[in-house]
């Protein structure tokens, strides 16, 4: 049997991956300091790191791993940390979401987050206050590793309706919009995603009304009630309540009720990303 602080160390992907930059660079004879300036990283930073505070991005990771000869371990580790890279109120969802058979989606401003470029993606996540260029790093690489859900064997049906505001909304430059629709286009010829768009200019009719109050998406997981993941702006919640799965479900149809279908939204996505690339 494991020690117990073995145990605990290995309860978390981050707290493993803790005990194990702490193990190599011991072995290694450097103190965090001096790790800190041949890495070109600060002794904050990998203290925060070595105790579980704070994830680490890819290129710390990479940079460790050659200076401490770790044989490329703590780079086959950093993927499991990809969901510790989402907020609390997230990670419920990441338990959901690979076991559904069914995902149905709305976002009324952005494109949806399991279908963005990795462009499209870090210049959402870098506009956020506060945000620093390291952290922005973490959650996009969190998102795309996210996204390998819809590229496994036997994927979910991903049904998403988006307002077509976010076709026009200017994120980061027009060269990535004008990608970021290229890439919407790709991902809808696949036969398990479906996207659709709600035209602007409709008046303030009941699916419209009820789009405003932000973003969601609906898991259906076989044997199991439906989950919800509802968006604020604060923050979201997961929640499989029978009364809230059924409101919402309620309002995702009478928002998809309004879009066009998938073949008049492709033409308008198209429309759109040209005037991008005119831009």
């Amino acid at each position: 049997m494991l020690p117990s602080r073995e145990l605990d160390s290995a309860s978390s992907p981050l707290a493993f991956f803790a005990m194990e930059l702490r193990r190599l660079r011991e072995q290694a004879g450097l103190t965090q300091e001096q790790l800190a300036r041949e890495i070109s990283y600060s002794i904050a930073l990998i203290s925060m790191v070595e105790t579980g505070k704070r994830n680490p991005s890819r290129d710390f990771t990479r940079r460790c791993d050659e200076r401490l000869n770790g044989g490329g371990l703590l780079m086959r580790i950093w993927p499991l940390l990809a969901n510790t890279a989402y907020s609390t109120q997230f990670q419920p969802w990441l338990e959901i979401e690979p076991q559904a058979h069914t995902l149905r989606n709305w976002e009324p401003l952005l494109i949806p987050g399991l279908l963005q470029t990795a462009d499209y993606a870090s210049a959402v996540l870098r506009a956020e206050p506060g945000v620093s260029d390291e952290r922005a790093e973490e959650l996009v690489s969190g998102r795309l590793e996210r996204q390998k859900l819809l590229t496994k064997d036997d994927p979910p049906l991903f049904l998403t309706v988006i307002r077509e505001e976010a076709l026009h909304l200017h994120i980061g430059s027009p060269e990535i919009m004008h990608d970021q629709l290229s890439a919407l286009l790709i991902a809808a010829e696949h036969r398990h995603i479906s996207v659709q768009i709600v035209p602007s200019g409709l008046g303030m009719t009941g699916g419209t009304i009820a789009g405003l109050e932000g973003a969601f998406i609906i898991a259906g997981v076989e044997g199991s009630p439906d989950s919800v993941f509802v968006e604020s702006a604060a923050a979201g919640h997961v929640t499989d309540h029978p009364r809230d799965v059924v409101a919402i479900c309620r309002r995702y149809e009478a928002i998809r009720s309004e879009a066009l279908s998938a073949r008049a939204s492709a033409d308008l996505i198209t429309k759109v990303m040209k005037e991008w690339q005119q831009t």
